[in-house]
């Protein structure tokens, strides 16, 4: 996500104002004219110099935090002098702005302009999946988390990226923290549960991704990861339910048909063959591509002794995919049990044929 800097023409007006004020000491308006004709060295210079004759001007210290500190990313010292600035005198305003407002303006237009890139390097990796890319954007994001550590996105996709690198440590406290910051916020909850899945903690996980789900429940991909840690766990019903509701609010149809498909299963574990039946038409409905949704479909009528019918579907799969031998196998299972053991054995030959 790419976030759009809102305020850079309120920057820009500060900084022209700051530049033309008055009644500075001799080390400043030096200071401020370098800074106009972006002499930085200078200007680096003349504003130490202006704080050695004025250790309490606040005003010097923001413009030492955006034309020094900012331009040599150290954000550190930039926080600690915009704070010490905002200190001296909360309510002392430049040129009719709260210093409070400047500092607050600055820090976000440097933390969307390292957020923004760091996101470029992330998506340069994903397409390369070279993970020296991978490496500069987490260093990007934690020099971004330095700007505001206040800014929960920040986190967030720090723990994918850092997951993303085989870090888990790191992956799971950047999500806490992002969950520390925001705790009733879907994204920090949804993040920490995944984090916890993928490093095997699916007991913790199911905690953040149920709170996520309460939070957005038409959010289908949280139902859907909701249903599978109930499935991972054991807890097949409660997972039918939730693979349940995760259908009636999903709009995709690629997606909806892999949600029948999954409950497919389920209903078939669960030896509920005829719901099992009708999940798969309707995956196979929503994507006729979909060849796992005819096993599906093939499997579910063995299991419920259909035979016939497990047969016409094993036949269509083998048109579909001549070079599986488990439909030839599928299909001589299913002859065998119509009292055509001529057949089924024609199919079986073809299925070692195939390497099955």
């Amino acid at each position: 996500m790419i976030i759009k800097k809102t305020k850079k023409l309120l920057f820009t007006g500060v900084i022209s104002l700051i530049i033309l004020g008055c009644g500075s000491s001799p080390e400043y308006t030096s200071a401020k004219l370098y800074i106009k004709n972006e002499d930085w060295v200078k200007a680096e210079e003349f504003l130490f110099k202006a704080l050695e004759t004025d250790s309490t001007n606040a005003e010097v210290m923001v413009q030492i935090g955006h034309h020094v500190y900012a331009k040599k990313e150290q954000w550190v010292e930039m926080n600690e002098i915009f704070n010490k600035a905002i200190s001296i005198d909360p309510a002392a305003k430049i040129d009719n702005m709260p210093i409070s407002d400047l500092v607050k303006n600055y820090r976000s237009i440097f933390w969307a302009e390292n957020y923004n890139e760091a996101v470029r390097m992330y998506n340069e990796y994903k397409g390369s999946k070279d993970k020296s890319k991978l490496k500069d954007a987490v260093n990007r994001f934690e020099q971004t988390a330095k700007i505001d550590s206040s800014e929960v996105q920040t986190y967030s996709i720090l723990a994918t990226s850092y997951y993303e690198l085989g870090n888990n440590e790191k992956a799971l406290s950047s999500a806490k923290k992002a969950k520390e910051i925001m705790p009733e916020d879907f994204q920090p909850n949804m993040t920490l549960g995944q984090i916890l899945s993928f490093t095997g903690d699916k007991e913790n996980a199911i905690v953040y991704i149920k709170k996520a789900v309460e939070i957005d429940p038409s959010n289908s991909n949280a139902v859907r990861t909701l249903a599978t840690l109930y499935y991972d766990l054991g807890d097949k019903e409660k997972s039918v339910e939730t693979f349940e509701a995760a259908i009636r609010t999903e709009t995709d149809k690629a997606l909806k048909a892999n949600l029948y498909f999954n409950l497919g299963v389920l209903n078939m574990q669960l030896d509920n063959f005829q719901e099992a039946e009708d999940n798969f038409m309707f995956a196979y409905d929503l994507n006729p591509d979909d060849t796992e949704a005819l096993v599906g479909i093939a499997q579910t009528f063995e299991n419920s002794e259909k035979w016939r019918r497990a047969s016409k579907f094993y036949r269509e799969l083998i048109v579909i995919d001549p070079e599986n031998p488990d439909h030839y196998k599928g299909m001589a299972r299913a002859l065998i049990k119509q009292g055509d053991p001529e057949g089924a054995t024609r199919y079986y030959e073809k299925a070692k044929k195939l390497g099955g």
